[in-house]
């Protein structure tokens, strides 16, 4: 029995390692699982890529939508495994049109940070890449941060687009922090292995010389495992391990950065391409066994 003890304490401290070369800040999760057709992903299977969150090392998940009740949904499976939520409103057409949505998704996140308390959050953010003029964009960010702040919500507020639409609309700088999303991938000048490089000897410098002593977040960054090759840019699943891989250990070298994997498991409903469908990460590979061990 005392052998076993030992061996069962091994173990977890030999688990807890693995887990600790992990560098990347949180993974991004859908509201619908990988179906056919877009669905609500169950309280169940919330709990469940929470936990497979958290056994792979990561610290917080994040969504871009409140349907489905996915911002419940994802809180409760988050205080569950001890996660953090970068919780996010989705934006449908211009921040004008969508200002009623905004306005009923800001009550929705004033519920949840009143239930789930507020380390629960680590952050707000109003709109994905949305199709607007940026000085639209922040003056809804600073509207909403403006009514959260007047009903005692103090979770840092900012939004979510291209790193280069930051770089060139210098104004999105103003939020409580810069959420950019990278992919080399898209870029179609970076090999896989390449990626790491890609975020933070392009993007980052990017993002902190237009926005010096802001705090950043790369909120998407990943590799499709389907589709054609965009120029130097092939999809596959040796890429894709390739390709996190190298991030994750660029991660390491950087921790005032944190950046979001992109994303949990493939989107098989979404109706663009293969690339869109199959960024998905979790069962395609052993992470801690082939990502993050070597670093």
């Amino acid at each position: 029995m005392h052998y076993f003890k030992q061996l069962v304490t091994t173990l977890s401290l030999a688990i807890t390692v693995v887990q600790a070369v992990t560098n990347f800040g949180g993974i991004a999760v859908s509201n619908s699982p990988s179906t056919p057709s877009y669905t609500c992903r169950s309280q169940a299977q919330w709990n469940d890529i929470a936990n497979q969150a958290r056994n792979n090392g990561f610290r917080s998940i994040r969504i871009i939508g409140f349907d489905c009740e996915a911002l419940p949904r994802a809180a409760s499976a988050a205080a569950s495994a001890g996660l953090t939520v970068l919780a996010g409103i989705w934006v449908d057409g211009s921040m004008a049109q969508s200002a009623g949505n905004i306005r009923r998704d800001l009550d929705t996140f004033r519920a949840a940070y009143n239930q789930f308390g507020s380390g629960r959050f680590a952050g707000l953010t109003i709109g994905n890449e949305v199709g607007d003029s940026a000085v639209n964009i922040i003056n809804k960010v600073n509207e909403s941060r403006n009514f959260l702040r007047s009903v005692g919500v103090n979770t840092p507020v900012s939004t979510v687009h291209t790193w280069v639409f930051i770089r060139d609309n210098r104004v999105l700088c103003n939020a409580d922090f810069v959420g950019a999303n990278a992919h080399a991938f898209f870029d179609g000048n970076f090999a896989a292995e390449q990626t790491g490089d890609f975020v933070f000897k392009t993007v980052v410098p990017n993002l902190k010389s237009a926005c010096p002593g802001r705090e950043i977040r790369i909120t998407e960054s990943g590799w499709p495992t389907r589709g054609p090759a965009n120029g130097r840019a092939v999809p596959g699943l040796d890429q894709a391990r390739s390709a996190l891989l190298n991030l994750n250990c660029a991660c390491r070298d950087d921790r005032s950065v944190t950046v979001y994997a992109f994303e949990a498991d493939d989107q098989i409903w979404k109706p663009e391409n293969d690339w869109e469908r199959s960024f998905g990460i979790f069962g395609k590979f052993n992470l801690n066994g082939e990502v993050f061990a070597p670093c």
